[in-house]
């Protein structure tokens, strides 16, 4: 079925075309065609304002498709161009740390962060290097930035490691200014707890801790963190340091295993 508009439109062209039709003709006489002319006159603009309103849509539809594909094609350069970025800068990461391997005086192994605790994301993580690699327990992981735990569970592909920020992990540690002695804990919040300070210690906020190379699992002088707050627990004989860990356990993705 024709809508009346389409009705109303065919009518129109075809008005227009016996118009035209008419002013070619060499049969029909000089005034009896002007006659006409002037009658279908209306008909005859409201045809060259269709005409040119269709002539000017076509070109905007064409601009439409084209601007469609512009940006798709906007979108995949886009999508490309987040994906080198991802590249290079895994590609600086590990520049980074394989320049800290050759300065640390340690046998390493390099590993990928593969898994996280999902109960606690700061609890522990693991790694894609296991026992084929080298790779056994209580042995120090550090990172270019700092400590960041030692391996507790190690299968032959993979092994896992507990976070210097779990609540279980203790490290002998000592501040670098005074080389004041404490052992650090682990926090739910993810930042470190130095405690048993001494009280006459002049520990304070910006202080540097390091690793104090107590026992046979953490080698001594390895960055932890730097101290946020002191304070002390009222009855307690030792004064406390809250310490903001050197590496963001957050954002880690490659470290360095200790053999």
């Amino acid at each position: 079925m024709f809508t009346p508009k389409f009705k109303i439109s065919r009518i129109l062209i075809a008005l227009a075309l016996f118009a035209i039709l008419i002013l070619n003709s060499k049969n029909i006489t000089s005034p009896l065609r002007i006659k006409i002319v002037d009658a279908l006159s209306p008909l005859l603009k409201t045809a060259h304002a269709l005409s040119s309103f269709t002539k000017g849509i076509i070109p905007f539809a064409s601009f439409r498709e084209e601007n469609r594909i512009l940006r798709e094609r906007v979108s995949m350069l886009t999508r490309k161009l987040e994906e080198a970025n991802v590249v290079y800068g895994e590609n600086d990461r590990l520049k980074d740390m394989l320049t800290f391997r050759k300065t640390v005086p340690y046998t390493t192994v390099p590993a990928q962060v593969i898994g996280r605790d999902p109960t606690n994301w700061s609890n522990s993580i693991i790694i894609n290097k296991g026992l084929n690699d080298g790779i056994s327990r209580n042995k120090a992981v550090i990172s270019a930035k700092g400590l960041v735990g030692r391996i507790v569970e190690t299968g032959r592909y993979s092994s896992k490691i507990q976070l210097i920020t779990d609540p279980n992990s203790k490290v002998g540690v000592l501040i670098q200014r005074n080389r004041q002695g404490g052992i650090l804990v682990g926090r739910p919040d993810g930042k470190c707890k130095m405690i048993y300070i001494a009280l006459d210690s002049d520990v304070k906020a910006q202080d540097k801790v390091i690793s104090a190379g107590y026992g046979a699992v953490y080698p001594k002088d390895i960055l932890v963190g730097e101290i946020t707050t002191v304070d002390r627990q009222p009855g307690r004989l030792y004064k406390y340091a809250i310490i903001e860990t050197s590496q963001d356990m957050s954002r880690l993705e490659e470290v360095l295993c200790i053999k």
